[in-house]
């Protein structure tokens, strides 16, 4: 007969086991909002996981075209397991910064055994639940309206298509825009929900660590690429 101590023991691992179950299955949500009106921006990325135990939100206030770079004005807001953390910053890029990133990223991917079929593998098991994208345009000229409509029309329409061959579409994309004849301006809304089960993000995770121990610089360029870019 199982005494008390040992029963309680085996009750907490019982129970340690079935939420371990049950955050495997669970989804990590990856929600996605941009909105630019004019000179106004806005955007937001927000993950969750573990039935929003873990969050992570990052929130792009501004965005200012000055001269040769890009100004952004970041906040970012992380809670794991009731504990959350701030962080505000102001971020400049700039041509050499870009392509001292591509330079990065190509050398990092380069270490990669295999990372394109690690990203096809990852990205199939994608679920896209939600995508709308809706633009009004305008340059005060009726002709060069309608070319710049019918432009950002083949913008959409082939990002769509590119996205439907990685990714699983599980709702019908809402996509929209409105030509302006009056008066030139530019408004865009976008806005995505996608999912993908927590066993699938950690076995990913894992996949993608063994490919980079098989290069011994591997790890070292991904950190570089991802913190000091």
């Amino acid at each position: 007969m199982i005494g008390y101590p040992n029963l309680w023991v085996l009750a907490a691992g019982l129970i340690i086991v079935l939420f371990l179950l049950i955050a495997l299955v669970s989804p990590v949500v990856i929600q996605g909002h941009m909105r630019r009106d004019g000179d106004n921006d806005d955007i937001e990325i927000k993950f969750k996981a573990i039935f929003g135990l873990l969050r992570y939100k990052m929130k792009i206030g501004s965005i200012d075209f000055s001269g040769k770079a890009i100004r952004l004005h970041e906040h970012l807001i992380g809670t794991s397991i009731g504990m959350s953390s701030k962080d505000e910053k102001h971020d400049e890029i700039d041509k050499d910064r870009v392509m001292a990133g591509i330079d990065k990223f190509k050398h990092a991917a380069a270490l990669t055994n295999n990372l394109s079929k690690w990203t096809k593998g990852t990205l199939a098991k994608v679920k896209l639940e939600e995508w709308k994208w809706s633009s009004s345009v305008g340059t005060g000229d009726a002709m060069w309206t309608a070319m710049a409509t019918g432009a950002l029309w083949s913008v959409k329409t082939t990002t769509l298509g590119v996205l439907s061959q990685f990714v699983k579409l599980k709702a019908e994309p809402k996509v929209d825009i409105k030509p302006v004849y009056a008066q030139p301006c530019f408004t865009t809304e976008w806005s995505c929900i996608a999912k993908i089960g927590f066993g699938n993000a950690v076995m990913a995770g894992i996949q993608l660590l063994i490919r980079l121990k098989k290069a011994k610089e591997g790890v070292q360029a991904w950190r570089s690429l991802l913190f000091k870019a």
